[in-house]
C-alpha cells in the first residue's frame, strides 16, 4: 500500500512539477521575476497536485474533500515556503540562474510534501 501510494504520488508529483516548471519558466521568460513567477506557478500546480492525490495518490482514503483540501493547503504552504526560500538564497545570493533555480527549490519542494501528505493530508478525518 505505502509503496503503491509512493509511486501514484511521484506521478501526480512529476507531473504536478512538470506544471509548476512550465508556468514558472513561462512567466520567467516572459520578464516576471522569478519569485513572482513561481508565485502563480504554485496557484496553477496546487489545483493539479490535490486533485491527483485526492482522486488517485491516496485513492480509497476516508478523508473529506473539504479536510482533506484544508489539511493539504497547510502543506502546500509549507512546500511553498521552503521552495520559496531556497529560490530566494539561489537567485539573490547569485548561486543559481533562475530557471535551474527553480528546479532545484521545486524539488525540495515535492519530497517535503510528499512526507506530509502521506501523514498527515489525506488521513481519514
Amino acid at each position: 500500500m505505502i509503496l503503491t501510494q509512493a509511486i501514484r504520488f511521484g506521478l501526480i508529483g512529476i507531473l504536478a512539477t512538470l506544471v509548476h516548471m512550465a508556468v514558472g519558466s513561462g512567466l520567467i521568460h516572459l520578464g516576471v521575476t522569478a519569485l513572482i513567477a513561481n508565485v502563480g506557478a504554485f496557484c496553477v500546480a496546487f489545483v493539479v497536485s490535490f486533485s491527483g492525490h485526492y482522486r488517485y495518490s491516496f485513492a480509497g482514503h476516508s478523508a473529506s474533500v473539504t479536510g482533506a483540501l484544508k489539511r493539504f493547503m497547510v502543506v502546500a504552504l509549507l512546500g511553498f515556503l521552503l521552495n520559496e526560500a531556497i529560490l530566494a538564497v539561489l537567485t539573490l545570493g547569485d548561486l543559481a540562474r533562475p530557471t535551474p533555480a527553480l528546479l532545484i527549490s521545486t524539488s525540495f519542494a515535492a519530497a517535503s510534501t510528499f512526507v506530509l501528505s502521506r501523514v498527515w493530508a489525506f488521513r481519514s478525518d
